[in-house]
């Protein structure tokens, strides 16, 4: 499915260890080209979660194939080759061209832009602001499921987050990839701030109502609060430690490398079974877990 942004398609571990990730995309080169903003946020979306997904499992070892049955129109290409992708036939065996990594948030700010302008159109809206809460209150009256619906659900996040986008221009704000999961994409300020709308235009596709989007947000940022709390005790003991360490030990402090293992021991590394070798996997990104393709 194209716009399955918070699953793996398939994983095809390999006998000399990496794998080839598989990101599929069913449809004809008229349906791709219907609305380009969006098949160009969700391409490079997938190709970016593969990306990450075989550098945690495989430690970067293999490559990432965008299979299709289609002729992709060339800014489809464009953007999947930059993400890191080949374009491959519909099985992802024959390579008909390969990856040009470059930096792509550059792409994503325009095809958001451009998303965003569409679906005010379409609205028959003159206003970013008046479309933003039209398109609000329409997702808040039919929720959509992440599952059973998954273009249309990732279509009105993706709708969402680029008219919020779009608002945000007066202050500054581009779209740039990002650390996130599964929308590796953030808001980016002049001041060094980021904003990640994608996430909260996810409760409102899911019919959630302010009061629950405020109380999950206000966990959110104790839940981070109490982590940098954590973070600033942690640091502070080891400068203690280290302090009384100087003034009282006349041995060296062991290297660090033979304290954890120098072989990586004490690593906790993800791996395929070995057993399930040539088996071609669904992995959600939610979850991190493989389940065999049915």
């Amino acid at each position: 499915m194209w716009a399955r942004v918070h699953k793996i398609d398939r994983i095809r571990p390999q006998p000399k260890g990496g794998a080839i990730v598989l990101v599929e995309d069913e449809r004809n080169a008229a349906a791709m080209s219907r609305n380009i903003g969006l098949s160009t946020v969700i391409a490079i979306a997938r190709v970016i979660n593969a990306r990450r997904a075989l550098e945690a499992r495989f430690n970067g070892k293999g490559e990432i194939r965008y299979a299709t049955g289609a002729n992709p129109p060339p800014f489809l290409v464009d953007a999947v080759t930059r993400a890191g992708a080949s374009i491959t036939d519909a099985r992802g065996e024959r390579i008909i061209m390969p990856p040009r990594p470059a930096a792509v948030s550059s792409i994503v700010d325009h095809a958001m832009a451009e998303l965003a302008h569409l679906t005010r159109t379409s609205h028959g809206m003159t206003d970013m602001a008046a479309t933003l809460t039209k398109v609000e209150t329409s997702r808040r009256k039919s929720p959509l499921d992440r599952d059973t619906n998954l273009a249309a659900y990732w279509g009105a996040v993706f709708e969402i987050a680029a008219l919020a986008g779009e608002l945000s221009r007066g202050r500054g704000g581009r779209w740039i990839e990002a650390a996130e999961s599964p929308v590796p994409f953030a808001l980016s300020f002049p001041g060094g701030e980021q904003a990640v709308p994608t996430k909260l235009a996810q409760q409102i596709v899911e019919g959630k109502s302010p009061e629950e989007i405020l109380a999950a947000t206000a966990a959110a940022v104790a839940a981070e609060r109490a982590a940098t709390d954590a973070a600033s005790a942690a640091a502070a003991d080891a400068a203690l430690a280290a302090s009384l360490d100087d003034a009282s030990a006349d041995e060296p402090a062991p290297d660090r490398a033979s304290e954890i293992g120098s072989d990586g021991s004490d690593l906790e590394v993800a791996v395929a079974d070995a057993d399930a070798a040539d088996e071609t996997t669904t992995s959600d990104l939610s979850d991190g877990e493989s389940k065999p393709d049915a």
